[in-house]
């Protein structure tokens, strides 16, 4: 079993276990490709292992050497800590797998998926103040069809708090214009209902009707389509977004100290939904965070609301009262200070 090829135990990896038992997403199913194709072309090119790989070949010391060359700046692909933690993910996920069905196998695995993530500092989440947000959206002009689209866009992402692959995703009938809400499918093919304003609702509508290029037939349901008649892709959504950001940027001297991508667009409506006394859990609803943390952050990120926190718990009275001055001096002192009244 230990000489089985690599290659047809990765096909079965990803056809048996992530799609069929996982049912991972599509864009999980595509960074777990990209990892090992890396994985499998450091392989052989930094190792010189120009055979047919076997799944032994793909020892500790091998996916050390490789996830080293992940961060290397100089030598290698200079990717963040991470990035280096996401590609490890998935080669554990794989020799999980491999410790299942293959036990000659089960004390490599071990030692493989014994291998640490790396600890990163926690990098607060850039968003725009709501003076910003408005000079981004000052940028498109909704007089041209391309840009009422990307208006449209602009307006869902920030109402939604949708990731980018999210809003690529959406299906008109996902959207419900009486109700005011669309069903968003999100990481791990988790669904959530999100509000809709009726300025969004409008937005929606219009582009709809009036403004939304005719698709083909496999992107008939699609909402956002592209300039070619197909579904918009989370690249293409990116782009809108960084082109209208850089607009903005030379307008707004403040963004220019912020590094923002499309994903600051979701942390604004984080940020902007705690500033208006959303209560946290609502919000990890809203983003379809499936822990806690990952929403806690943005209350590290505005020191506003651990003020107002600091108002309602103290100081207490006891501390207050010592702290003010003492009341000295004599009656008479007392009384010539009455009298200069």
């Amino acid at each position: 079993m230990a000489a089985a090829d690599l290659k047809e135990v990765l096909q079965d990896f990803f056809s048996s276990y992530l799609l069929e038992q996982k049912q991972v997403s599509p864009h999980t199913l595509k960074s777990y490709r990209d990892t090992f194709k890396l994985l499998i072309e450091f392989a052989r090119k930094g190792k010189g292992l120009s055979k047919a790989l076997n799944p032994s070949d793909l020892d500790v010391p091998l996916i050390l050497d490789f996830l080293k060359n992940l961060e290397d700046k100089n030598a290698g692909r200079g990717n963040s800590i991470a990035t280096r933690n996401y590609r490890l993910a998935a080669i554990r996920s794989f020799f999980k797998y491999l410790s299942w069905h293959y036990a000659s196998l089960e004390r490599q695995a071990k030692r493989v998926r014994a291998i640490p993530l790396k600890k990163s500092l926690s990098v607060k989440p850039n968003f725009l103040n709501r003076e910003e947000l408005k000079i981004l959206f000052d940028q498109v002009d909704p007089g041209e069809s391309e840009g009422f689209r990307d208006l449209a866009i602009l307006t869902y992402l920030y109402n939604t708090g949708a990731r980018s692959q999210e809003v690529a995703d959406t299906r008109i009938s996902w959207l419900n214009f009486a109700e005011q809400i669309v069903s968003l499918t999100g990481k791990g093919r988790k669904e959530r209902i999100v509000p809709l304003w009726p300025t969004t609702i409008k937005a929606l509508q219009s582009y709809i009707s009036r403004h939304r290029r005719r698709p083909k037939l496999a992107g008939q349901d699609f909402l956002f389509i592209n300039q070619r008649g197909g579904a918009l892709t989370r690249f293409g959504v990116r782009r809108i977004v960084q082109k209208y950001l850089k607009r903005a940027k030379n307008k707004c001297p403040s963004l220019r100290a912020k590094r923002l991508s499309t994903h600051s667009l979701r942390h604004t409506t984080a940020a902007h939904l705690l500033e208006s006394g959303v209560e946290i859990n609502v919000i990890k609803a809203w983003l379809g965070h499936e822990d806690l943390s990952s929403t806690s952050r943005y209350l590290e990120s505005d020191v506003s609301h651990k003020k107002a926190a600091l108002e309602k718990f103290g100081p207490p009275i006891y501390v207050t009262s010592s702290l003010e001055p003492k009341q000295t001096g004599s009656t008479e002192q007392i009384l010539d200070w009455l009298r200069d009244l």
